[in-house]
Parts: C-alpha cells; sequence; structure tokens
C-alpha cells in the first residue's frame, strides 16, 4: 500500500509500508492518495481504491494517518458514518485499520454516467475529546462490465432496388463503465455487402451506421444474418455482440429458367402409363406470385407428342400418357414453356428431346489406384494427387461410364487411357482457406435411368509461410491525452498470421523515423511479444500535437515475412491555458481609456474585445461577457465575436464616464478566463441635423466663437504653467562643474602592511624575486611570502653581514626548483556564456568552443569537459547538445524552432585528471534567434466565411469614429513580428484613414449623399522581417440610414441658444483651474529662490582652498567684507563685474564691499575699491545687486492684473448659471 501524505510545509512524503489483517482476511495493495486541505477548522482525508475489491480488504490504517493513538479509538468511542450511503466499511478499533464490509460497485453507487470521479463521504467519530474527521473514498472504475445492446437482434427490410452506399442506423451499445473502459468502437462480421462506419457522437459516445456496399440480390441471398460486436477500452478488452437479420424485398426482374434449356431424356420401351418421364424445375428467383409458375406446350409441339406425354401445368411433371413402342417411335420432340403470375408476366422455354431404349441393369464400379496425401499447399499446377479405373459390365450405351468429382474444387480429371483418369490440382491450394478436401469420385453410366457409384478420399494440406502478417487495420488513430504520465498504455496493436507453428508466430518492431531529429523510440516503445504501445514521455498539447510513424510484425518463418501499418497519434487537448486578451490593447495595466460621442448613433460599435486561447477548437472557443457594467441598457455585448455596440443613444441623464468590465471565457471543463476594464469616456459634440447629409446650411452651431476664446486662452495658460515647471526642475536638477583636485603633496608617507627591511643586501638575477621572498638574516631563513608559480627557478646569493658588496665577497648560491601539487581548479575565460543559435539550423553544427585553462602541469592539467544533466520538459540536455571532451567544443544535435523552443540554460563542467580531481562549472545560455518564417495572421475583425468581414455603420456616423479595428499576430521574436498596418484598395481614400501602427480604422469626414452606400476596403498587415511577409483582409462596409434625432430629445426641453453651456462651463473652469496653478507654481519657484538657508558656522577660510557653490564660480580673487555672513549673501561673478544677491536681504542692512585686483594676494598694501549696498524696504520688488550698486527692478504686479478680470467673468458666468 502506497500513501501519499501533504505535510503542514507543502511537501509530500510517499510511505511504503505493509499491514497485515487478521488471517482470515487477504492482503490488498492499495494505492492511496491522502492530501489534507486547510479550510476553516476541518480537514479532508482523501483516498483511491478499485471498485470490488473483496470483503476484508484493508484500504488505509486510519490512526497512523490521523495521528491517532490505536490504545485509545475504543475508550473513544471511534466509529464510522457513511454519508448517503449503506455501511460498506467499518474501522477495526483495535488497529484503527479501515476495511471493507461488503463489495462496492462504483456504477451502483454513481449512476451519472458522465461523472468520472466517484466519491463516498466518510465521517470518522471519536469522542472524549469529541473530534470527526472528513473522508473521501474515491472509487476508481474498473472495467467489470461488458457493452450491451438493448436488443439481441436487429431486423432490417431492405429493397433488393436499394442503391449501394446506403446507411441504415444501428442501435449502439450500452457500458455502464465510464471513461476509457466505455464503449470505444465496433466489429462486424465479414459481409460482402455491408460494413460499418463507426460515429462519435457530440457526448462522445460511439454508434455505428450499416452502410450498403454492393447491391444486394434476393434471388442469390434472401436473408443476411450479421453479428455486430461492440468492444470497450478497458485492459483486458470486453465485448458484447448482437444479431443483425437483414431481410432483402423482392421485385419481379427475373424470368423463370430450367435447369437446361434442352433436355434428352431415355424412357425404357412399355413404360406404364403414368410413369414420370421427367420432371421439368422452372425456377424463378423471384418470390410471391412474381415466382408462382405455370408450364404449357408451345405451338411447335406436334400432336403426336401431345396425345404420348401429359404435361402438368401446375408441377411441371411429363408423364406417359400413351403406349411406348421403341420399334414405332423412337424420338419424342417437344418445347416447354415456363410462364410466371407478375404484373408483367415473364417466361422462359426449353426443348425437350424423349428417346426409347432398352432397359439398363448394371452398376459401374469404380477403383482407386492411387492417391497421395498430405501433400504441401504450394504444390504446383497439374500435378498427379491420385489415379482412378472405371468400368461396367452392361453393352451399348449403358456400358459406357462417365467419372465425375465435385464442381467448385482446385481439381480436375484427365483421361490417361481407355477407362483410367489422372485426378491433378487445376488451381493454386491454400491451405488457409481449405486445410483439407474430401474429393468424391463419382461414376455414372450412360442407360436409362442411369446406374451410379461413388467413392470418397481425403486430401490433406501441409503448411508452408506463404501468409504476411495481418493487422485488422491499415491505419490506427490513437487519441492521447496531454499532461499523460511516462509508461502508459495507448493500444494494442496485434497482427494475425493465418500459418501455422513457427510460421505465425510475430515480433514487434517501431520502423525508426525521426520527427525533429528526435527518434520515435525515443518517444515510443512497443513490447515485441503482444504489440502493446507505450508512452516513453509526457507530451504537450500546444508543444506537439501528432506523430505518424509505422509499426512493423514479422513472423518465425524460413524466410521471415512481414508487413507494417501506419498509427497515428493525436495529442488530445486539456484546458490548461486561459485566453489573453488581445484587443484592445492596454498599454497601462488592465483599464483601457476610450473616447466616444455623445451623438453616436443606436448599433454604433464602442469597441471591441478579442482573446485568444492557445488550446485546441473546442477548449478554446471563447464566449463574452459583462462582468459589470454602468447601465445595461446602454451597451449591448455579443458573447461570440466581442463586440461592444449601443443599444440607445445617449441623454442628458446618462453619466460622462461608463465602466465595462468584460469577462473573456473559454469552453473548457473547467472553464478558464480573462477580464478586461473599458473605461469609456463621452465628450460633446456639435449637433448635426440630418440636413448636413443633404447639404442644407446649419443654422444652429454650438462652437462659438466664445468656446474658441476660452479654448485658445486654456492652450496659452496650460502652456506657460509647463515651461514654469521645466525651467523650475532644471534650475533645482543643475549640478555644478566638478573642480579638479590638487596634487598630492610631495613629503606624503606610505605604509606598507607586514613589511620590514633587515640590515642585510639579497642579490638575484630576476627583479621580481623582492616580491616572493623574504629574508629573515638574523635567523637564516629565506621566507616565501606568496605562492610561487609552477616550475619556476631562483638563484639567490647571500653576502656576510656589514660587509660591503664589492668584487672580492664572498658569496653562496643555491637554486630553489619547485614540483607542482593539482591544487588549481580549471577556469574558463568567462564565468557565463551566451550563444546564439539562428533557428533552423543544421544537426550537429558546432555552436561555439569553450575551452578552460588550468595552470598546473602535465595530468594535473588535462582537461575532460562534460554536460551536467539537466531535464527540460521532460528532455535531458544531453539529447539536444554534445561536447566534445577533449577540446570543449559544443554542438546541435537537433533542429530548434523560435516558435517552440527559445532558450536553454545549462552548465558545462571541466575536470582535471589530477589526483584528487579538480573541477569547475561555467553557465551556457543558448538563445534561439529568430528567422522570419511566419506570416502574420490576422485576428480581428473575426471572418467567418472566407476572408471578406461584411460590417454595417450608421450614415451619420461622426468624424473620426471608429469603422473597425484590425488585429494581426505574428509568432516569431518582437523584431520579426512588429506589424504595420496600410491600405492595399479603398474605394475613397478621403473617406476613411488606418493608423499604420494600431490598425484602427476611423472616418476622416462625415457621410453625404454623394457616397456610395458599400465601401470596400482592402488591408495588408505586413511584418518586419526581411524578406517581409503579409496577410490580407477584406472588409465590406454597408451604410445604413438612421432617424434623425433633435438634440431636443436628449435634454427634453425646447433648445434655445444659450451662449453659456456645458461645454463653455467647463472651458471656464478648466482656464480658471490652470491659471490658479500656474499662479501658485510661479509664487512657490520665488519663494524657493528667495528663501534664506540657515546660516552655520563656518570654518576660518582657508588661504588655499577651493570652494564650489551651485551655479558659481569664485575666481582667482579675494573678497573682503566687515561681516562674514556675507558669503552666504551675496556671489561675486567676478568676470562679469557683478555682485548678485543670493537670498533676501534683512531690512535695512548696509554691506561694505572690497575688490583686490586679480592676480594680487592680499596684503596691507594691496589696492581695492569699496562700496556701500543699502538695502531699503518696498513692496512688490525684489533687489538686485549689480555693477556700481546699480539695482534691477522686477515688479510682480503682472499677476494680480491677470486674475482680476478672470475673477470678474467666472462670478459673472456663475450668476448666469444660477440664472439658467
Amino acid at each position: 500500500m502506497s500513501t501519499d501524505r501533504l505535510t503542514d510545509s507543502g511537501e509530500y512524503k510517499r510511505l511504503d509500508f505493509y499491514r497485515t489483517m487478521q488471517p482470515h482476511r487477504r492482503y490488498v495493495s492499495v494505492l492511496v492518495l491522502l492530501f489534507t486541505i486547510h479550510h476553516a477548522s476541518a480537514s479532508v482525508t482523501h483516498y483511491s481504491i478499485p471498485e470490488e475489491l473483496k470483503e476484508g480488504s484493508v484500504v488505509a490504517n486510519l490512526a497512523t494517518d490521523l495521528s491517532l493513538d490505536v490504545t485509545t479509538l475504543v475508550r473513544r468511542k471511534m466509529r464510522l458514518d457513511i454519508i448517503a450511503n449503506k455501511k460498506y466499511l467499518d474501522v477495526n478499533k483495535e488497529t484503527g485499520e479501515l476495511y471493507i464490509v461488503e463489495k462496492i460497485d462504483r456504477e451502483h453507487i454513481c449512476t451519472t454516467k458522465w461523472s468520472v470521479s466517484c466519491y463516498l463521504k466518510l465521517e470518522v467519530t471519536l469522542e472524549n475529546p469529541l473530534r470527526i474527521f472528513n473522508i473521501e473514498l474515491e472509487i476508481l472504475d474498473m472495467n467489470d462490465n461488458a457493452p450491451q445492446f438493448r436488443r439481441d437482434a436487429i431486423h432490417l427490410d431492405i429493397s433488393e432496388a436499394t442503391p449501394k452506399g446506403e446507411r441504415f442506423s444501428l442501435s449502439n451499445a450500452a457500458d455502464p463503465d465510464v471513461g476509457s473502459n466505455t464503449v470505444k468502437t465496433y466489429h462486424l462480421s465479414e459481409s460482402e455487402h455491408f460494413n460499418i462506419e463507426v460515429q462519435t457522437g457530440r457526448d462522445g459516445s460511439k454508434f455505428a451506421d450499416l452502410i450498403l456496399k454492393k447491391a444486394l440480390d434476393r434471388e442469390q441471398q434472401a436473408v443476411h444474418h450479421l453479428i455486430l460486436t461492440a468492444v470497450d477500452g478497458g485492459s483486458p478488452a470486453r465485448s458484447g455482440t448482437a444479431s443483425i437479420i437483414v431481410h432483402v424485398s423482392d421485385t419481379n426482374d427475373n424470368a423463370p429458367t430450367f435447369d437446361n434449356p434442352t433436355y434428352n431424356v431415355k424412357i425404357m420401351e412399355n413404360s406404364p402409363i403414368g410413369s414420370l418421364v421427367i420432371h421439368l424445375n422452372a425456377t424463378d428467383s423471384d418470390e410471391g406470385s412474381n415466382s408462382d409458375i405455370t408450364y404449357t406446350y408451345s405451338l411447335y409441339t406436334p400432336e403426336k407428342t401431345q396425345e404420348t406425354f401429359s404435361l402438368n401445368p401446375s408441377t411441371g411433371e411429363i408423364t406417359v400418357k400413351g403406349m411406348l413402342n421403341y420399334e414405332d417411335f423412337r424420338i419424342y420432340d417437344m418445347e416447354v414453356i415456363a410462364s410466371d403470375k407478375g404484373a408483367s408476366s415473364l417466361s422462359g422455354q426449353c426443348s425437350i428431346k424423349i428417346l426409347v431404349e432398352d432397359m439398363n441393369d448394371n452398376h459401374p464400379e469404380i477403383s482407386i489406384k492411387s492417391f497421395q496425401s498430405p501433400v504441401s499447399e504450394d504444390v504446383g499446377v497439374d500435378t498427379v494427387i491420385a489415379v482412378v479405373s472405371v468400368s461396367d459390365k452392361d453393352s451399348g450405351d449403358n456400358g459406357v461410364v462417365d467419372l465425375h468429382i465435385p464442381d467448385q474444387m482446385p481439381f480436375r480429371l484427365r483421361q490417361s487411357s481407355d477407362n483410367y483418369y489422372e485426378l491433378v490440382v487445376s488451381e493454386p491450394l491454400d491451405r488457409e482457406k481449405v486445410p483439407e478436401y474430401d474429393v468424391t469420385f463419382t461414376v455414372t453410366d450412360r442407360g436409362s435411368p442411369p446406374l451410379s457409384d461413388n467413392e470418397t478420399m481425403t486430401l490433406q494440406l501441409l503448411d508452408v509461410n506463404d501468409n504476411v502478417p495481418q493487422f485488422p487495420q491499415s491505419f490506427y488513430t490513437i487519441r492521447v491525452m496531454e499532461n499523460n504520465a511516462p509508461g502508459a498504455l495507448l493500444s494494442s496493436l496485434t497482427a494475425f498470421d493465418p500459418d501455422l507453428h513457427e510460421n505465425q508466430y510475430l515480433v514487434y518492431f517501431i520502423l525508426e523515423k525521426e520527427i525533429a531529429n528526435t527518434s520515435m523510440s525515443m518517444l515510443f516503445s512497443i513490447n515485441p511479444e503482444n504489440g502493446n504501445l507505450y508512452a516513453l514521455k509526457t507530451f504537450d498539447y500546444e508543444i506537439e500535437r501528432e506523430f505518424l510513424f509505422h509499426i512493423e510484425a514479422r513472423d518465425s518463418g524460413s524466410p521471415p515475412l512481414s508487413s507494417n501499418v501506419t498509427v497515428h497519434i493525436i495529442i488530445v487537448d486539456q484546458n490548461d491555458n486561459a485566453p489573453v486578451i488581445v484587443s484592445p490593447w492596454r498599454a497601462h495595466g488592465s483599464v483601457v481609456e476610450e473616447k466616444l460621442p455623445r451623438s453616436t448613433d443606436k448599433g454604433s460599435l464602442v469597441a471591441k474585445v478579442i482573446a485568444l486561447d492557445t488550446d485546441s477548437v473546442h477548449n478554446s472557443r471563447i464566449t463574452y461577457q459583462f462582468l459589470q457594467v454602468t447601465d445595461a441598457t446602454l451597451f449591448s455585448l455579443d458573447q461570440y465575436n466581442g463586440e461592444i455596440r449601443t443599444m440607445r443613444m445617449f441623454s442628458y441623464r446618462d453619466p460622462r464616464h461608463q465602466r465595462l468590465v468584460v469577462v473573456a471565457k473559454d469552453n473548457g471543463e473547467p472553464a478558464l478566463s480573462a477580464t478586461v476594464t473599458i473605461k469609456l469616456s463621452t465628450v460633446e459634440t456639435a449637433v448635426k441635423a440630418y440636413s448636413d447629409m443633404t447639404e442644407v446650411p446649419l443654422e444652429y452651431d454650438i462652437f462659438s466663437d466664445l468656446n474658441l476664446y476660452l479654448v485658445i486662452g486654456l492652450g496659452s495658460v496650460s502652456f506657460l504653467l509647463l515651461i514654469t515647471i521645466l525651467v523650475t526642475i532644471v534650475l533645482k536638477c543643475q549640478k555644478p562643474k566638478s573642480s579638479k583636485a590638487a596634487p598630492p603633496c610631495r613629503n606624503s608617507v606610505i605604509s606598507e602592511r607586514n613589511s620590514t627591511i633587515a640590515d642585510s643586501t639579497l642579490v638575484s638575477n630576476d627583479a621580481y624575486w623582492y616580491s616572493l621572498f623574504l629574508a629573515e638574516t638574523r635567523k637564516g631563513k629565506l621566507v616565501v611570502r606568496q605562492p610561487l608559480p609552477k616550475g619556476s627557478r631562483y638563484i639567490v646569493s647571500s653576502i656576510p653581514r656589514s660587509t660591503g658588496m664589492t668584487d672580492t665577497s664572498d658569496s653562496a648560491a643555491s637554486t630553489l626548483q619547485l614540483l607542482d601539487v593539482n591544487d588549481n581548479v580549471p577556469q574558463f575565460p568567462q564565468s557565463f556564456y551566451t550563444i546564439r543559435v539562428m533557428e533552423n539550423n543544421a544537426p550537429g553544427a558546432l555552436l561555439s568552443s569553450l575551452t578552460a585553462f588550468d595552470p598546473d602541469l602535465h595530468e594535473n592539467q588535462y582537461l575532460v569537459y562534460f554536460i551536467l544533466e539537466k531535464e527540460i520538459a521532460n528532455t535531458s540536455m544531453s539529447m539536444l547538445f554534445s561536447i566534445n571532451p577533449e577540446n570543449g567544443n559544443l554542438y546541435a544535435l537537433k533542429t530548434f524552432d523560435y516558435e517552440i523552443e527559445r532558450e536553454f540554460l545549462f552548465h558545462i563542467e571541466a575536470r582535471d585528471s589530477g589526483s584528487p580531481p579538480l573541477s569547475s562549472n561555467v553557465t551556457v545560455h543558448i538563445i534561439i534567434v529568430d528567422q522570419n518564417d511566419n506570416a502574420p495572421v490576422i485576428v480581428s475583425p473575426w471572418r467567418a466565411h472566407g476572408s471578406v468581414v461584411e460590417e454595417k455603420l450608421p450614415r451619420s456616423t461622426d468624424k473620426g469614429s471608429l469603422v473597425a479595428k484590425v488585429i494581426a499576430l505574428d509568432t516569431d521574436s518582437v523584431h520579426n513580428s512588429r506589424i504595420t498596418y496600410q491600405f492595399l484598395q479603398l474605394t475613397d481614400a478621403t473617406l476613411f484613414s488606418l493608423d499604420q501602427y494600431n490598425g484602427e480604422i476611423r472616418t476622416m469626414r462625415m457621410f453625404s449623399y454623394r457616397d456610395p452606400r458599400h465601401q470596400r476596403l482592402v488591408v495588408v498587415a505586413k511584418d518586419n522581417g526581411e524578406p517581409a511577409l503579409s496577410a490580407t483582409v477584406t472588409i465590406k462596409l454597408s451604410t445604413v440610414e438612421t432617424a434623425v434625432k433633435a438634440y431636443s430629445d436628449m435634454t427634453e426641453v425646447p433648445l434655445e441658444y444659450d451662449i453659456f453651456s456645458d461645454l463653455n462651463l467647463y472651458l471656464v473652469i478648466g482656464l480658471g483651474s490652470v491659471s490658479f496653478l500656474l499662479l501658485i507654481t510661479i509664487l512657490v519657484t520665488i519663494v524657493l529662490k528667495c528663501q534664506k538657508p540657515k546660516s552655520s558656522k563656518a570654518a576660518p577660510p582657508c588661504r588655499n582652498s577651493m570652494i564650489s557653490e551651485r551655479n558659481s564660480t569664485i575666481a582667482d580673487s579675494t573678497l573682503v567684507s566687515n561681516d562674514a555672513y556675507w558669503y552666504s549673501l551675496f556671489l561675486a561673478e567676478t568676470r562679469k563685474g557683478k555682485l548678485v544677491v543670493r537670498q533676501p536681504l534683512p531690512k535695512g542692512s548696509r554691506y561694505i564691499v572690497s575688490s583686490i585686483p586679480r592676480s594680487t594676494g592680499m596684503t596691507d598694501t594691496s589696492d581695492s575699491a569699496a562700496s556701500t549696498l543699502q538695502v531699503r524696504k518696498d513692496k512688490h520688488y525684489i533687489f538686485v545687486a549689480g555693477d556700481e550698486s546699480t539695482v534691477n527692478l522686477i515688479h510682480l504686479v503682472f499677476v494680480p492684473l491677470l486674475m482680476k478680470p478672470v475673477c470678474l467673468f467666472l462670478q459673472k458666468m456663475h450668476n448666469r448659471t444660477l440664472s439658467y
């Protein structure tokens, strides 16, 4: 028993264990899926068992699964309740095991056939404390019911005149099982006149139609008995049968016919009167009155013959009527006519010659001289099988004998000599059709009446391997649900070989075929003994939808024979993809804003919602509906094409903003959906009477001169506000130019960590050694300061302490050589490789060379490269890429398609050959580069029939109204899928405009009476690839007349000319608001520029310090003031000779400023020019200090002067509104 438990942390743990029941119970292995769903304070435990388990079978240990103490179950009065069903299960309170009390029949519990899942709901109750556990037991279906027909026999009456190809409905079989265990197909017994065609109903049920494939002939066969077999899809499969009895109705289409056109009859002389001469048998293959026959003599029969012989008109018997005398009359000739009693009577005739002769009283004899049995079935034609001799003791004609064998046999008799015959093969023999023949030799003399004798011999045939294996079907279509489990059984493809013994033992193979460089044997597996076909991977309908390959069946004969069958695997879609809304386009979030004229007519197109679903046709059928709508009476939504149209015209009561939430739901089970929110804003348009279209001058124009002036004023003030904000942002964000730092001082101190120079001198032939060694001379050691390069050699000489380095100095030299150890991991030049591969590449193409470097020596630097295994969509990286283990060359093993797989991410490992080996890896990012191999596909407007789209448009449509929106999709990359739209053909170029980027078709003007009622627009959608691919759509627009609605209908009061309309009010409010914002912005800017910053204690000025102030430059001059605070008040622009006020000055302050000439030091004798700056208080003025204490005046009264008339105008308009 296997249990899957969902722990609190969300991880699955699989526990395999066995439980032992009491001796009278048997062990049952049950796959149990246990998971807990936290909902409020209760939890549900799920188990799955197959139906028809025997009594006593253990389902699970509830004590273990529910974490209960087994010893307390009896004390806590544990009991099990089954909700709404009889007690099929119970709990062993001693062990806590849940076991079967009574066999469970799934079909009895869940009577609904279309419900795949069947559950028993259980409650486990414990007391002290009280706890209730909810358990759901899923009953899995087993193929325990065979298909059954409603009637055991199906009777059909079919006229023999029925043409071939006629269909007849048959009752279908019922199977209470579900899923794959229900009826899968039908088979009909072999018939040359009929076959069946299996159909699938909308609910998935299977039924069969009987098809007449060959015309019927009642005279050949009046009743046809067929067997209809229904087979389910279980394993093993079960079947049920019904008899089909076809009665063929007759028509009078056959004339009576005699057995022979001419009869030669011999009769013994002196035959008594009434003796039967011949019984004529004329047959009419019709039935009823059409087959009733009457016999008469023809006019050509002599009277002598009619007097000697009597003809019975009903039976056709000719009897002796007069005396027969051989010497008087030896031959009698007559003609007999047989006529039927049909509405249109038909007749036939025969000639009879009666010969009178002597009596014959000896039987002929037959003797078998030789007979060869058994013989091989491939024996040649004309091979002698038997030798037979015949004889008759009579004389004359009575002694002449004839030898016959039955008809319809592949043999013939060949006379070798007098009275000797050979039985030879006349046709090829086939043991599979007839395994043996009973040959009857019949010898007959020519006496009257003739006498005969017969002898029967049995001929047996030996088998040879002359039949290839045969599949029941030449083409198999197998449907596999996507997301299947690997190793699932798909179908059993069993062939039949009619040969015997080893000639019929079959072996099955999958004929190798590559699809996208993937062998079929990597996707499917077949059992070579029984032909069971299995899936080796999980399929995805959106990636791979079908496979086509061949299965071969080969026998074990010598030589072996084989045949193959085509297998078509169809991946069946599941609804695992939600719809994606592609129109209207959403630039920001999920809210779409649209504008709509308030004068829009009823039935006008507002918007069109288009959603796409990558699932199959059934699951991707999308329906649209309103999830939320401000006014349900104002808009309608077509549930199939997503078009939102107006149901009526707007009135003055309708709000100006409408919010529509549309949900697009697919047809899957369960259904998936996506939503889009459309925010509609209605705008005022001029009231245009119907007379505009007939060119009558319009007296009333709501867009007056006042509106124009208000719009111009609003635009101007808005522009000033924008310029002011931009200038403020630039001034606040401008950074000062960075100054060049002074060069470092000459007498700097440099500190080296852990370095000591001793009182000795070291000499080396390599100048780099100082960074490698440290001489500890007092200890007589040479210390390595950092890792040494491998294989390096250094010669070091030492000189005695306190001795100068001269030519006579003694020195000791030694050579230091280092041996390599494997202490370096391989290193790639990059830690991350990005490789771009063009799609549709050739298999085996070199992608890149990923070479690592190892600084070690010898075997420590020999590298081997590997691809670290990683699976993507159940496909290993080693099945997609290959790397040369010696040089790191990376190859592609298949052709990639950008639309299916766009990138791969995996790791390459480089490992050296040291002991122990060291390795490192690098990340490789394979990017599939798109080619423009997919043309755009137009998804909107939807085309139901062909490529022509028909739309209707009111003739009163305003200028700028949306007519249609063309949307095309391209599955290529972003660059290649950029689509532009343009008119390929246009009826009137002045009437419509097309946005080349979003595909919106709008009106450029209103329709006039001269414009034709039908407009034809051909739009081409072209992608950005090289070369570019395109798709076209033809839109046929038909304009319709609409009723003229006066503006008074929307206001419900007589319309008088009022200059102060709603539009004017909005424009005035907008102008005032923007003007107020402009004023506030200017005031805030002035305040920020003139605000006095908080003073801080500044450090004493340095002589040569460099000070950087924002938007200020201090040149090579020195400023001196009697007030240290002046630095925060003034800015000296020395090159321009100006002193600029940096912040508001205190009223009444006086400042004395001295200047020193450029390039002059600040000494006591320096000349300076001093000036006095006095600040006085004045309203509406700001003082700026400049050259020679000149003060520039900026007056700010223009703002009050501007706002005063605006306020007066607003007050006047407000008073008019109150009076209105």
